[in-house]
C-alpha cells in the first residue's frame, strides 16, 4: 500500500511539472502615446528574489511570448528600456496582454569637471551653464551666447541654433519680447542668468504641446533665484573727444508674476538704436499668410553701405526708449505692453563710380552725395493671452509710426543735384487666435490677422532733372514726385485638428483679402509754381485687388524616431487690378496647389536628419502692374510693360544634425536647391545720363545651389571653443539689359573660422574671420564680363583679467579685398578698451579707444554681374570716451 502511494505521490508531481512546462506569458507591446507597435525591447520574467527566469525580445509587430517550467509564485515582468519609462507587472497567465509604454525623456550624464564648461541635455532642452562660458569682458548675455558651441548670433542680435533662427526669446518661460529681442541679449547682464536653454522641436502653444508636427528652435534664459527678489539696472555716462556722448538708464525686474525691462539710451559715438524696432520673424509670418508688402520707392539716391562695422560710418545723434511689461494673473491671463520710441539724425558721405559693361559698350557715372536723415520712430503693441493645456486665446494689437525727412546734396557726372525725400508711415495690425480642445481630444483652431498701412513719399529734386522727358528739353527750377501705397490686408480661417490618430490630422477652410492702391503724380516747378510735366504717363491711378479662398488638409505620421507633415493646400485665387488712364482692366483667376512635405528621421539619441519640400506660387503686388513713370531717384525711372508678375518655385532642403553633449561638438550639414520660374523680368536701360527699370513680359528662370556645413567644438585641454562655418552657392540667372538678354552664373565660397581660447590664467584671445571667394561668368560665350574677388574680414582680441578688478583689451579688424583688374584694399584698425571695477561703490569705470590709426576713409570695390563700382566712404576716425557705469539693486 505504501509503494501504491509512493507510486501516486510520484504522478502527481510529474504531471505538476508536465503543467508547469506549458505555462506561457504572451502579449503586445505598443507606445503609449502613439499605439505604434515596439520592435526589439526585451521582456525579463523575474522571481520573487529579483532573479531572472527567462526573457524574450518582442517582434516587428511588438507580440513576445514567455515559456517557463518554474514556479510562478510572486514572479513578475519587468520591462527597462532606453526612451521608456520603467514598467513591473504580475503576469496574466493565459491571455494575451496588451502593454503600453511611456515615453521618458533622456537624461545625459551632466559633465562638471574642473576647467570645463557644464552642459546637460533633457529631453529636447539642451541646458548651458552660463558661469561656465562667461569670461571677465563680457557684460550682456548675448556676449556670452557668442562663445557658446551651436549658437550664432549676427551683428543684428539675431541668435540662431546649429544655423536656425530661433522662434522664441524667453526670460523664465515669458515671451516679454516677442521677435524684437535684440534689445534683451544686448541688455540683460549674463550674471542674472542661471541657465541658457535651447528647447528643441518647441511649441508655444501649450495645448498642441505634441500635438502636431513641429521643427522650431526657442531659448529661455533662466534666471537665478536672487535676481527675481527686486529691481536691478544701470546707469551709464560717458563722454569723451571729439565731442562725443554715451548715456544709458535700464530696469530690470524678472519675477513670476511680473517682469520688466526699460531702456533709455542715447549716444554719438556710431551705435545704430534702431535695432529695436526689427522683427526678426514679422517678415516671414506676413509672407506666410500671402502678404507681400509695399517696398520703399523713392531714394535719395543709389549708393549702399560699405562693408565695414556700422560703428565706423555711422554718423549719428540717438536717442531710444524701449519699455516692456508683462503681468502673469492668477487667472492665468498674461498681459504684455511692448513701447518702442526713437529720435534720430544721421549723415553720410559718399564718392564713388560706377561702369555698366555690355558686349560692346561702356556706360559710367561718377557720383558724390552728402546725406542729412531725421527720422521719428514710434511703436506700440499689446498683448493679452491665455495659454493653458486646454485651450489658447490671444489677441496681439500693434501700432507703429515712422516720419522720417532726409535731404542729400549730389554731385554726379558734372552736375548738382539737390534731392529732399520725405515719407511717413502710419500702420496698425491685429491677430487673433483662439484654439479650444474639446472634450474627446480633438482641437478646434480659429485664427485671423488684419493689417492696414498707408506710405505718403514726396521726392524733390532741383534743378529740374530730365528736362528731355519733363518741360520739352528746356531746363526748369524743380522736379517733384509723389505716391502713395495705402495696403490693407487680411485672413481669417478655422480649422478643426484630429490629434490621436494613427495619422494626425488637421482641416482648415479661410478666406483672404489684399487690397492696395498706388496713386502717384510728377509735377515740375517753375518760379515757385507747379505745372504739369510734358509726359503724358507721368502719373498712376492704380486699383489692386486679390481674393483667396482655401481649403487645407494637413497630415502627421509619427513613430518613434521618424516624424513627418504633408501639408496639401488648395485656393481659387483672383487678382484684379485697373487703372482708366491706361485702359487697364485685367483679371486672373488661379486654382494653386501647393504641396509641403516636412520629414524627419531621428538617427541617435542627439542626431537627426530632416528633409524638406516646399512648391510655392507668388503673383507680387501692385508694385509689377502700374504703368505710369515714377522717378525712384535723381537718374533711375521705373516703369512697367508686363502682367502680373507671377513666380513657381520648388525648393529642397536635406539637413544632417550631429550634437554630442558631453563631448560639446555639434556639427551641422545643409543642402539646399531652389528652382525658380518668373512670368516677367527686370529690364534696365542705362546710358552715361539715366537708368531706366521696368518689369516686362519674359520668362525668368533661376537655378540655385547651396551646400554648407558648421562645426562647433570645445576644446577642453585648451578651454576653448573653435567654430567653423563653410559654405558654397551656385546661381544661374538672366539680367536683361539695354534691351540685350545677359546669361550669368555666379559661384562663392566662404568660410567663416572664430576661436575663443584661454593663453594663460587671466589672457585669452578672440579670433573671427569671413574669408569669401566669388566668381561671375557670362554664359553663352560672353567675353569681357567674368569677374573674380576675393574679400576677407578678420578680427583679434586679447582680453587680459587682473585681480577680477581690472581688464584691458586690445583688438584689431583687419579688412582686405582682391578683385580681378582693380588695386588689392587692406585696411587695419585698432581699438583699446580698460575697465576698472570699484566694488565698494559697484561701479565700473572704462575708457575706450577706437580707430586709434585715425582711418577717416575707406574705399571698395564692387562687382555684381556686368556692374562694377569704385566706392569710397568716410568713417568716423579716431574717438575716445570714459564711461562710469552704475549697477544698482
Amino acid at each position: 500500500m505504501y509503494i501504491r502511494l509512493l507510486f501516486f505521490l510520484l504522478f502527481l508531481a510529474s504531471g505538476g511539472i508536465v503543467m508547469a512546462q506549458r505555462v506561457t506569458i504572451e502579449g503586445i507591446l505598443v507606445d503609449k502615446a502613439t499605439k505604434d507597435p515596439l520592435n526589439a525591447i526585451t521582456i525579463l520574467l523575474k522571481s520573487v528574489d529579483g532573479k531572472v527566469i527567462t526573457y524574450k525580445a518582442s517582434d516587428k509587430n511588438g507580440y513576445f511570448a514567455l515559456s517557463t517550467e518554474r514556479d510562478l509564485n510572486g514572479a513578475y515582468v519587468e520591462i527597462n528600456h532606453l526612451g521608456y519609462k520603467k514598467k513591473s507587472f504580475v503576469p496574466t497567465v493565459g491571455a494575451k496582454m496588451q502593454i503600453e509604454l511611456e515615453q521618458s525623456v533622456i537624461r545625459l550624464e551632466e559633465v562638471d569637471i574642473k576647467s570645463k564648461p557644464r552642459i546637460q541635455r533633457v529631453g529636447d532642452t539642451l541646458a548651458y551653464d552660463v558661469s561656465s562660458f562667461a569670461k571677465e569682458e563680457d557684460r550682456s548675455i548675448g556676449d556670452v551666447l557668442k562663445r557658446m558651441p551651436g549658437m550664432e548670433v549676427n551683428e543684428s542680435g539675431q541668435i540662431k541654433y546649429q544655423g536656425k533662427a530661433i522662434s522664441n526669446f524667453y526670460i523664465d518661460g515669458d515671451d516679454l519680447l516677442d521677435d524684437r529681442y535684440a534689445i534683451g541679449s544686448k541688455t540683460i547682464p549674463h550674471k542674472m542668468v542661471q541657465d541658457v536653454q535651447v528647447l528643441n522641436n518647441h511649441e508655444h502653444k501649450k495645448v498642441l504641446k505634441n500635438k502636431r508636427y513641429t521643427d522650431e528652435v526657442a531659448l529661455n534664459l533662466v534666471i537665478k533665484d536672487e535676481a527675481k527678489l527686486k529691481l536691478t539696472g544701470q546707469i551709464k555716462l560717458g563722454g569723451g573727444l571729439p565731442k562725443q556722448y554715451d548715456g544709458e538708464l535700464n530696469t530690470i525686474l524678472f519675477n513670476k508674476k511680473y517682469k520688466l525691462l526699460n531702456v533709455l539710451q542715447g549716444n554719438n559715438v556710431g551705435r545704430d538704436l534702431s535695432g529695436a524696432f526689427t522683427g526678426f520673424n514679422k517678415q516671414t509670418v506676413l509672407s506666410s499668410m500671402g502678404s507681400s508688402p509695399v517696398n520703399n520707392l523713392l531714394g535719395l539716391g543709389t549708393v549702399g553701405a560699405p562693408p565695414v562695422n556700422k560703428d565706423n560710418y555711422f554718423m549719428n545723434n540717438s536717442v531710444a526708449l524701449d519699455v516692456n511689461n508683462l503681468i502673469n494673473t492668477k487667472g492665468a491671463w498674461q498681459y504684455k505692453s511692448n513701447v518702442q520710441l526713437l529720435v534720430d539724425r544721421n549723415t553720410f558721405d559718399y564718392a564713388g563710380s560706377t561702369t555698366f559693361n555690355t558686349n560692346g559698350e561702356v556706360y559710367g557715372f561718377d557720383e558724390k552725395q552728402h546725406t542729412v536723415i531725421k527720422q521719428w520712430m514710434g511703436a506700440f503693441r499689446f498683448t493679452a493671452a491665455k495659454n493653458q493645456e486646454k485651450n489658447y486665446i490671444s489677441n496681439a494689437l500693434s501700432l507703429e509710426y515712422q516720419k522720417e525727412n532726409g535731404s542729400a546734396d549730389i554731385y554726379s557726372n558734372g552736375e548738382s543735384i539737390r534731392v529732399a525725400r520725405e515719407f511717413t508711415v502710419e500702420g496698425f495690425s491685429n491677430q487673433l487666435e483662439y484654439i479650444p480642445a474639446l472634450k474627446n481630444g480633438d482641437i478646434i483652431q480659429v485664427n485671423w490677422f488684419m493689417n492696414y498701412g498707408k506710405k505718403p513719399q514726396t521726392l524733390a529734386l532741383s534743378p529740374g532733372i530730365f528736362p528731355d522727358l519733363m518741360n520739352a528739353g528746356l531746363p526748369y527750377e524743380e522736379t517733384g514726385q509723389y505716391m502713395e501705397v495705402p495696403s490693407f490686408f487680411s485672413r481669417a480661417s478655422v480649422g478643426y485638428r484630429l490629434p490621436n490618430k494613427k495619422v494626425g490630422q488637421y482641416y482648415s477652410a479661410g478666406i483672404s483679402v489684399e487690397d492696395q492702391k498706388l496713386n502717384s503724380s510728377i509735377d515740375r516747378f517753375s518760379i515757385g509754381m507747379a505745372l504739369p510735366v510734358t509726359l503724358d504717363s507721368s502719373f498712376n491711378d492704380t486699383d489692386w485687388l486679390r481674393t483667396s479662398l482655401f481649403v487645407q488638409g494637413e497630415y502627421e505620421w509619427k513613430t518613434r524616431r521618424f516624424s513627418s507633415r504633408l501639408t496639401l493646400p488648395l485656393s481659387l485665387q483672383q487678382t484684379h487690378y485697373e487703372d482708366s488712364y491706361f485702359a487697364l482692366d485685367h483679371t486672373q483667376n488661379r486654382f494653386l496647389f501647393n504641396p509641403v512635405l516636412n520629414a524627419k528621421y531621428v538617427v541617435g539619441v542627439e542626431d537627426e536628419l530632416s528633409f524638406s519640400y516646399r512648391r510655392e506660387n507668388s503673383f507680387g503686388n501692385i508694385e509689377g502692374v502700374y504703368r505710369g513713370l515714377i522717378i525712384q531717384n535723381y537718374r533711375t525711372l521705373n516703369r512697367n510693360r508686363g502682367g502680373i508678375n507671377e513666380s513657381r518655385s520648388n525648393d529642397f532642403g536635406l539637413n544632417y544634425k550631429l550634437s554630442k553633449t558631453i563631448q560639446l561638438l555639434f556639427v551641422n550639414i545643409e543642402l539646399n536647391y531652389n528652382q525658380s520660374i518668373a512670368s516677367a523680368m527686370l529690364s534696365n536701360v542705362v546710358d552715361n545720363d539715366i537708368t531706366q527699370t521696368q518689369l516686362v513680359s519674359r520668362e525668368n528662370r533661376v537655378n540655385s545651389y547651396r551646400a554648407s556645413l558648421g562645426v562647433d567644438k570645445y576644446i577642453f585641454p585648451l578651454a576653448s571653443t573653435v567654430k567653423l562655418e563653410v559654405s558654397w552657392t551656385l546661381t544661374d540667372y538672366n539680367q536683361l539689359f539695354n534691351n540685350e538678354l545677359l546669361p550669368f552664373q555666379n559661384i562663392s565660397y566662404s568660410l567663416t573660422p572664430a576661436v575663443e581660447a584661454k593663453i594663460w590664467e587671466s589672457l585669452n584671445l578672440s579670433y573671427r574671420g569671413q574669408l569669401s571667394w566669388s566668381s561671375t561668368r557670362q554664359g553663352q560665350g560672353g567675353n569681357g564680363l567674368g569677374r573674380n574677388a576675393f574679400n576677407m574680414s578678420q578680427s583679434l582680441g586679447l582680453p587680459l583679467s587682473l585681480f577680477k578688478l581690472v581688464h584691458l583689451q586690445t583688438s584689431a579688424r583687419h579688412l582686405y579685398s582682391s578683385q580681378q583688374g582693380l588695386e588689392r584694399i587692406s585696411y587695419v584698425f585698432f581699438d583699446t578698451f580698460a575697465r576698472y571695477r570699484h566694488k565698494k561703490w559697484n561701479t565700473d569705470f572704462e575708457l575706450s579707444l577706437s580707430n586709434i590709426a585715425n582711418v577717416k576713409k575707406f574705399e571698395t570695390y564692387t562687382i555684381s554681374a556686368n556692374m562694377q563700382g569704385q566706392n569710397s566712404y568716410e568713417l568716423r576716425g579716431r574717438m575716445a570716451i570714459l564711461r562710469a557705469v552704475f549697477n544698482f539693486k
